[in-house]
């Protein structure tokens, strides 16, 4: 599916399939699997940090609501590595944070 305007960031770069998955957080407030949240850190392999945030049907991620489909949507968001870091103090992820942000805390 072809979007009708471009992303502002490099979509190789910063494409899941090629990139570390470092940390997950889900929401706590899922309605059921169509409104399942999953937002999901990563690091390319040039060393820049992005959220794959993931979503069923009823999620703020769903893209098209007048499409005719039963699937969710996703969205990208590229982070610095300050924003990488307070992502997971903000979710709990502490583990990652110690061991990917040691130098800048």
């Amino acid at each position: 599916m072809k979007w009708p305007f471009s992303p502002e960031y490099d979509e190789h770069e910063y494409s899941p399939r090629t990139s570390e998955m470092l940390a997950q957080w889900t929401p706590g407030q899922g309605y059921g699997m169509f409104g399942r949240e999953v937002e999901t850190l990563y690091k390319t392999a040039k060393g820049n940090y992005f959220i794959l945030s993931e979503g069923g049907l009823f999620s703020g991620h769903y893209s098209s609501r007048h499409a005719e489909t039963w699937y969710g949507g996703s969205v990208i968001r590229p982070l610095t590595e300050q924003e990488a870091l307070c992502w997971c103090e903000e979710t709990g992820n502490f583990e990652t944070r110690d061991e990917q942000f040691s130098s800048i805390r």
